[in-house]
């Protein structure tokens, strides 16, 4: 399956993952809010996403390292706000973090970050704002 068949942009905004059935708003929460933001910020974030209708749903929330992990693909690339190669779909907003809070946790309450440079995943304190960010995302619903 290519980017452009997996990959479809909704008229309402968001940009749907055939193959999972997941939904991505295409900004992450540094395109949107303008700054980097710890755990507690995108959380309020969240809410505030959830009270406007992003994309006309109310049910958006941080994705699992799972679901952030469908995401990453090396045969796509774009630049990040460095400039620098990710690899995601073209269809998100260029210029985004490469750092991409998730909700799992470990057992010492650290955060996974997903790197989409890297692919790699990383345990961080939910208070760490440098280079964090996420992407909101939603089951879509059939």
């Amino acid at each position: 399956m290519t980017d452009s068949e997996q990959y479809i942009e909704e008229s309402s905004g968001p940009i749907t993952d055939t193959k999972s059935g997941l939904q991505w708003l295409p900004k992450d929460s540094k395109q949107d809010l303008g700054d980097w933001k710890n755990v507690d910020e995108i959380n309020a974030y969240i809410r505030i996403m959830r009270q406007v209708y992003a994309g006309g749903c109310n049910d958006w929330r941080m994705p699992t390292t799972k679901e952030a992990l469908t995401l990453f693909n090396k045969k796509v690339v774009q630049k990040d706000f460095e400039g620098k190669d990710i690899y995601i779909s073209p269809l998100f907003v260029v210029s985004c973090a490469y750092k991409m809070w998730t909700s799992d946790i470990n057992d010492e309450g650290k955060f996974c970050c997903l790197n989409l440079r890297t692919g790699e995943k990383e345990y961080v304190d939910k208070d760490e704002r440098e280079n964090n960010s996420t992407r909101l995302v939603r089951v879509k619903s059939r």
